[in-house]
């Protein structure tokens, strides 16, 4: 079958497949939960779901047992040589995503029993909702997910909708309810995010003004010290005020430094994260590190090495559009 399939696609879930395998994007990322729910609303929970992040796959040999399974990858891809390792023992495969930089490292892989399926035009948990609940109209749930996940920002209400459903627990039972809200539901759902969206975009604001210079692989932009959950919102600040991108770290729990980065539509960033082995979107991607190289990031001059370490091979080539705010 065609790789990287640009029309609709020729395959359907069924729920007869050989126990189905869900593969989403996971730590926090509201588009590749929602994607999720799709799949846990068709099978009714009836299958194994793994939320992953880049970087905690190593090798096939890592991920459950395969053989003659229905997988679903959703919101997330592995290198070619992990889903070539996939698709040699599955029985159907479907890969959706939406990731630029995911698509041209899948470029060329040729997909045995299922399809691999990009559009950059859409967030993963539309594809998803789209394949696994084609005949229903697609919730609000998911379009103000996907509102703020690819960063278009076409409706209203998204930002409130958003605050209230990221103060919400993970949980596929819980979304699904917040999916089938009624108006009155969610006209109340949105005045408990109003008030919380003031209040961070607030203290975004405020923390930007802390923003220093950076040299990025000879790029001028601005860096920033902040947790993940403000990196789109205060990176759109910043692009905005840098007119190129902007930067945003923080140290994760296990140690490694998670680097978000940012743009406007007039700066294409995502060659900043390549050069450090990460990717995303265009204007939305990142990259991890050790902390080895953060004395050299502080400096305010920062140059990718020149062969990625591996750590920085096993980092995102989403890592920086994980999407809270």
């Amino acid at each position: 079958m065609k790789n990287i399939f640009p029309l609709p696609l020729l395959l359907a879930a069924n729920r007869d497949d050989p126990h189905p395998l869900v593969i989403y994007h996971g730590r926090r990322c509201p588009d590749g939960f929602a994607a999720g729910l799709a799949a846990w609303l068709f099978y009714e929970g009836k299958a194994e779901f793994l939320a992953l992040d880049h970087g905690d796959v190593q090798s096939v040999d890592q991920l459950p047992a395969l053989t003659g399974r229905a997988v679903y990858i959703l919101d997330f891809s592995f290198s070619p040589e992990i889903m070539r390792g996939i698709d040699q023992q599955v029985a159907k495969l479907v890969l959706l995503d939406h990731h630029k930089s995911a698509a041209e490292k899948l470029t060329g892989f040729a997909c045995r029993c299922g399809v691999v399926h990009f559009d950059m035009h859409k967030s993963g948990a539309r594809l998803a909702w789209e394949f696994f609940q084609p005949v229903k109209p697609v919730p609000d749930l998911v379009r103000f997910v996907e509102d703020r996940d690819i960063w278009a920002w076409k409706y209203p209400e998204s930002a409130s909708f958003l605050a209230a459903l990221d103060m919400e627990p993970l949980d596929f039972t819980r979304w699904a309810e917040i999916a089938q809200f009624n108006p009155a539901q969610i006209t109340e759902f949105l005045a408990r995010g109003q008030a919380m969206d003031e209040k961070f975009k607030k203290l975004a604001t405020d923390m930007a003004d802390s923003a220093q210079p950076i040299i990025f692989n000879g790029q001028s932009g601005l860096m920033i010290n902040v947790p993940s959950v403000f990196h789109s919102l205060i990176g759109n600040l910043l692009s905005e005020k840098s007119a190129t991108f902007a930067l945003m770290w923080q140290v994760g729990k296990g140690g490694g430094v998670k680097v978000g980065l940012r743009s406007q539509r007039s700066f294409d960033c995502i060659a900043l994260a390549e050069s450090m082995g990460g990717g995303g979107h265009a204007q939305a991607c990142g990259f991890k590190m050790g902390t080895d190289r953060l004395p050299e990031l502080l400096s305010g001059v920062f140059n990718a090495t020149a062969t990625p370490s591996a750590e920085q091979e096993a980092s995102s080539a989403q890592a920086g559009s994980v999407s809270p705010q």
